[in-house]
């Protein structure tokens, strides 16, 4: 993370997503962490392409319940967290 030159709005939506980390796993609306940090949607959107683009965070498609988009956990960085 600290050689990811992340802002601190991205490191806040990171933060946010871990609070809801289970095993290397986050499921999490980008409204429901805009509600959390009280950000505007289209800044989550932005800080979760950050994190996808410094390879902390991979994103997977899933048909469960509610559609809710998952997010796992990069294997290397969830080993140095």
């Amino acid at each position: 993370v600290a050689t990811a030159n992340l802002t601190g709005e991205q490191l806040r939506v990171l933060m946010c997503l871990l609070s809801r980390e289970a095993d290397g796993t986050i499921g999490m609306w980008q409204r429901e962490i805009a509600e959390m940090l009280g950000i505007k949607e289209p800044n989550v959107s932005r800080s979760i392409k950050a994190l996808m683009k410094a390879e902390i965070l991979s994103e997977k498609v899933t048909a469960g319940h509610q559609d809710i988009p998952i997010f796992k956990l990069n294997p290397a960085f969830e080993k140095q967290a």
